[in-house]
């Protein structure tokens, strides 16, 4: 459950004299972690921008962030990216459905590692997939083309 103070700063608008952000209460929505980053990050920002996820050890929130940071380096994509990523390996099933039930279908930790390993392993060739097609976006389009 999200923190009313998280919900309220979700509800405004800018937040450029912010320059840290503190996720106590990830989601398991990758969308809405972007979501949280892009409201301080914006164009105007004239301040570095650090963000600092906390999480207890093996819990869920921890398999989550390690699949979006070591294995497809979300935080260092740009804005609009993860959710193209997502589209790729998810089909009909909700990124956080599919965390859930690794989560709750797992009966030992070492399944449960195995399974967020091969969602990794997927969401990396997402990633590289997606790099491709940009790359071929670009040829053929150039800086004209919009995602």
């Amino acid at each position: 459950m999200e923190s009313t103070l998280t919900h309220m700063l979700e509800k405004e608008d800018y937040l450029l004299d912010h320059e840290r952000e503190l996720n106590y209460d990830l989601p398991w929505n990758p969308m809405k972690i972007e979501q949280r980053i892009g409201r301080i990050h914006r164009i105007g920002q004239k301040k570095e921008v650090q963000i600092f996820n906390f999480c207890a050890v093996d819990s869920l929130e921890d398999y989550i962030l390690d699949i979006l940071d070591r294995k497809i380096n979300m935080f260092e994509m740009v804005i609009g990216e993860i959710g193209m990523i997502l589209g790729r390996i998810s089909g009909e099933k909700e990124f956080s459905d599919i965390i859930y039930d690794i989560w709750v279908n797992s009966e030992t930790k070492q399944e449960r590692e195995k399974s967020f390993a091969t969602l990794g392993t997927k969401m990396k060739r997402a990633k590289t997939g997606y790099q491709k097609t940009r790359e071929l976006d670009d040829k053929l389009f150039g800086d004209a083309y919009e995602l």
